[in-house]
């Protein structure tokens, strides 16, 4: 599907700076918002849960890292809380 949005200028221009700000296109930043609104509640909920633990704002290099680190806590018997 492929929407056309009209949007003031004023708007526009805030729309723009956002995604600027994460690196991303506007057209990436707006399907980023609706993807996320048109999110499954429990991706939500763990989201919220993430971000509740400081863990919202983390790389890609970041997270991986955390999953490399919780896969070797398990195979070595040593889980961390939460696990």
């Amino acid at each position: 599907m492929n929407l056309t949005i009209p949007l003031p200028d004023p708007d526009s221009r805030v729309l723009q700076e956002k995604a600027h700000a994460q690196g991303l296109t506007p057209e990436q930043y707006a399907r980023q918002l609706i993807e996320r609104d048109l999110a499954p509640d429990w991706l939500r909920n763990s989201w919220s849960n993430a971000e509740q633990a400081g863990l919202g704002q983390l790389s890609f290099d970041e997270i991986e890292a955390e999953i490399s680190a919780a896969r070797r806590n398990r195979r070595t018997g040593n889980p961390q809380p939460g696990a």
